[in-house]
């Protein structure tokens, strides 16, 4: 068997490596700190080169605070104790600029064992203090607006205890903010409410939206309804940092809801019998002046009867969504070819509008659906169709098989003024209209494509609109086929 020859390296391979480290500060000193050596990296970190260095003190590196708290010593006192010193500290180039570095110190010993100096390895880590320091900076800004907000937030600690809330949030649940810093925050909401659902939620989402609780309040006795979001904050990959939670106090809110659905609900059915008689009057009138009245007379008999009718139109708009709202409908559903139905509509809407209704894609499959509410929501996006595009004259109406053949998509199209995405948020809610300029002189309640979307809800399918605000609009849903 062969053996290797140990061959040891010449002082000349050490000292290009150490040359080599451009990044790192690698410098030697005598026992008493003097310097005795400088590589290349030490040139780039301190400014200094190898001629002017050698033969001044070590300490001319430190700041003005460090050498008189005699830093260097302690560093090569520590050397000497423990085998190595190290530390993280603001050292001082040859201009005068401070830079924050990590430092490793060693005894340095020659071939007798005996200690005849030191050595030092400097890394320049000012880019990561500087990241530390704006991250620390961001977290105390961001914890400042948590604090001082008007609304109740907290940051968790990745153990779930409280790091800092808002004064909201402590008022909220009647805390002390100095008796549950750090406590875990299931302990301190247990003293309140169950938090079961909560943690289990946290404890199955990254995050989450609008986790309704009952909080009942022991001043009053009266239960109020919270909404809570959750994020998790992850400082690294899949490292979790912090938890930022939202409270947000419903019950008013909810209150002042059900006591407009009370008041629409009241409202309607009372206006019902008045309209119907002014309505009839009306009538009656116009037939007993028949012939006798002046232009005049007759136009403001029609107008009466008109504003009737529209008043009719929302009192029966009104009485369906507090329907809908009270889940008092229950949906007649039997089966029908939506074909037929959509070209009963199309009878209907083309003797009072001057557009032409053009049918594409028409496929001819029967559904399993409400056929009257279905109807009322199919007239509602035609009637809408004809509104919002006064200076067009087509609507295209189609119904497209999906790929599945399960789903049939009913869709209408208008050339008119068109939503722009951002006023497509909330457009299906109660009351809602497009603020465009020119829809602000067309005749409308905002609540069919609210009730339309009821209607397709309570079906268990989807209703949208596909525009981009300048080349009208397509308005669509889904229903299953049988």
């Amino acid at each position: 068997m062969s053996s290797l020859n140990y061959q040891p390296f010449s002082y000349d391979f050490y000292k290009n490596v150490l040359e080599s480290l451009e990044d790192y500060g690698v410098f030697t000193t005598d026992k008493e700190g003097i310097v005795t050596s400088w590589n290349k990296g030490a040139e780039n970190v301190l400014g200094y080169i190898e001629e002017e260095i050698c033969g001044q003190s070590a300490r001319i590196i430190f700041t003005d605070e460090d050498r008189k708290n005699e830093i260097p010593e302690h560093e090569f006192t520590e050397a000497m104790e423990k085998g190595r010193g190290q530390d993280e500290r603001y050292h001082q180039r040859k201009d005068g600029t401070l830079f924050w570095a990590s430092g490793l110190v060693f005894p340095l010993y020659d071939n007798d064992q005996k200690h005849i100096g030191f050595t030092k390895i400097l890394r320049n880590l000012s880019n990561r203090k500087q990241a530390e320091e704006e991250l620390l900076e961001a977290r105390k800004y961001a914890q400042s607006i948590v604090e001082t907000s008007k609304e109740p937030i907290l940051i968790l600690n990745a153990d779930l205890s409280i790091n800092s809330a808002s004064k909201s949030f402590f008022n909220l649940f009647n805390l002390d903010k100095h008796e549950v810093e750090n406590i875990n925050l299931f302990e301190v909401l247990s003293r309140s409410l169950d938090p079961q659902v909560l943690k289990q939620q946290m404890q199955s989402y990254d995050s989450f939206e609008n986790l309704e609780l009952i909080y009942p309040q022991k001043e009053n006795d009266e239960e109020h309804i919270l909404l809570v979001s959750s994020r998790k904050v992850f400082q690294t990959f899949k490292s979790i940092g912090q938890f930022l939670l939202t409270f947000e106090d419903v019950t008013f809110a909810r209150k002042l809801e059900q006591a407009k659905e009370d008041f629409m609900n009241i409202a309607s059915h009372e206006l019902k019998t008045p309209i119907s008689v002014i309505r009839s009057y009306t009538q009656l009138l116009g037939l007993e002046l028949n012939g006798k009245s002046s232009d005049r007379v007759n136009k403001i008999l029609k107008r009466i009867l008109h504003q009737s009718d529209q008043l009719n139109k929302l009192t029966s708009l009104l009485l369906d969504v507090s329907a809908f709202n009270a889940g008092n409908i229950s949906l007649n559903k039997e089966p029908f070819v939506l074909l037929e139905l959509v070209l009963e509509i199309v009878a209907g809407i083309t003797e009072n509008t001057k557009h032409k209704i053009i049918l594409e894609e028409i496929s001819d499959v029967r559904v399993l659906a409400d056929r009257v509410r279905i109807a009322q929501a199919i007239t509602n996006l035609m009637s809408n169709a004809a509104k919002y595009s006064p200076d067009a004259d087509t609507i295209r109406l189609s119904l497209q098989l999906d790929e599945s053949k399960k789903n049939v998509r009913l869709s209408v199209q208008d050339y008119g003024i068109g939503i722009s995405p951002l006023n497509q948020q909330g457009l299906f809610k109660r009351f809602s209209r497009t603020n465009h300029t020119k829809a602000r002189n067309i005749d409308g309640f905002g609540m069919g494509l609210y009730l339309s979307q009821e209607i397709i809800k309570a079906h268990q399918s989807h209703i949208g609109i596909i525009s981009d605000g300048e080349n009208g609009s397509i308005f669509y849903f889904d229903l299953s086929v049988i």
